[in-house]
């Protein structure tokens, strides 16, 4: 056999097993089995009176006709109380985010600036968003809506220093290499924090946005139990204050789980869309 003739051996040839598509079942198997297991719990604790709860079916009933035909008591279905959250949350949030990441930015980049804010902002972070309520509705109580800008500002509050301090750890966490590399070949400030520094810390700021909605759906949530005239916290908190109504605020507890997932996958969505080196 010459060496122009030579073949590897057949185990080189065999191509490798894709065992992607095995863990991908295996993930949404276990995941859907989490569900079926919790379910079958609550009805083993709702059959022995465990639980003074509807049953899990019933509580789909409800859930359904919620979603299909509306609560007769508000006259509006689960979709539009929900959406009434939501709009606040989007505001906020986007309000929030346009501060904090350019504020990130500022004081990862410079460093007197940030000595200058840090004791003022760890002051402030320890701080619930929940506590301002009272004192934000001192603050817009000459408004148009002072319900609504208090929940915008909790909201405002709460979604902003998860982003601040992840935009201010991927500003600094960005390699001093490339830094040094783009400095040696000629590069402006500018350049380096928009080409280099920004775009390098976007995984960072990216999971501080991740976070910044899920802490602000929390507080908008929080927000209409204390004070609302509609959302989904003041429909879950109304249900209760009227009594009878489990099914109905377990619903209310779905919706919200469901929309924060909702949330939570659009901006992992979106990171993988405009973050692909990751």
């Amino acid at each position: 056999m010459g060496l122009l003739n030579y073949s590897p051996p057949e185990s080189l040839n065999e191509r490798p097993v894709n065992v992607r598509p095995r863990q991908k079942s295996g993930r949404v198997f276990l995941r859907i089995l989490s569900v079926i297991t919790f379910l079958l719990a609550w009805q083993f604790a709702v059959s022995l009176r465990l639980l003074e709860l509807p049953s899990p079916w019933g509580t789909m009933k409800v859930l359904v006709n919620l979603i299909l035909s509306g609560d007769p008591l508000f006259n509006k279905t689960l979709q539009e109380i929900v959406w009434s959250s939501l709009q606040i949350v989007i505001k906020a949030c986007l309000l929030s985010f346009l501060t904090a990441i350019p504020l990130g930015i500022l004081m990862g980049t410079v460093t007197w600036f940030r000595q200058y804010m840090d004791l003022f902002l760890e002051m402030l972070r320890p701080i619930p968003p929940l506590a301002w309520i009272p004192l934000a509705y001192v603050i817009f109580a000459n408004t148009s809506s002072p319900t609504e800008y208090v929940q915008v500002f909790v909201v405002f509050v709460g979604a902003c220093f998860p982003v601040l301090l992840d935009t201010i750890h991927g500003i600094s966490m960005v390699s001093s290499i490339y830094i040094g590399a783009a400095r040696t070949m000629g590069a402006s400030r500018w350049q380096i924090l928009t080409r280099i520094m920004v775009p390098g810390s976007l995984p960072s700021i990216f999971n501080g946005i991740r976070i910044g909605f899920g802490v602000g759906w929390m507080c908008i949530v929080a927000a209409e139990f204390v004070g609302g005239k509609l959302g989904i916290g003041y429909y879950i908190w109304s249900s209760y204050s009227i009594g009878g109504r489990e099914a109905e605020i377990i619903s209310g507890v779905i919706a919200i789980g469901l929309v924060g997932t909702a949330i939570n996958r659009s901006v992992l969505f979106l990171e993988k869309r405009l973050v692909q080196w990751r």
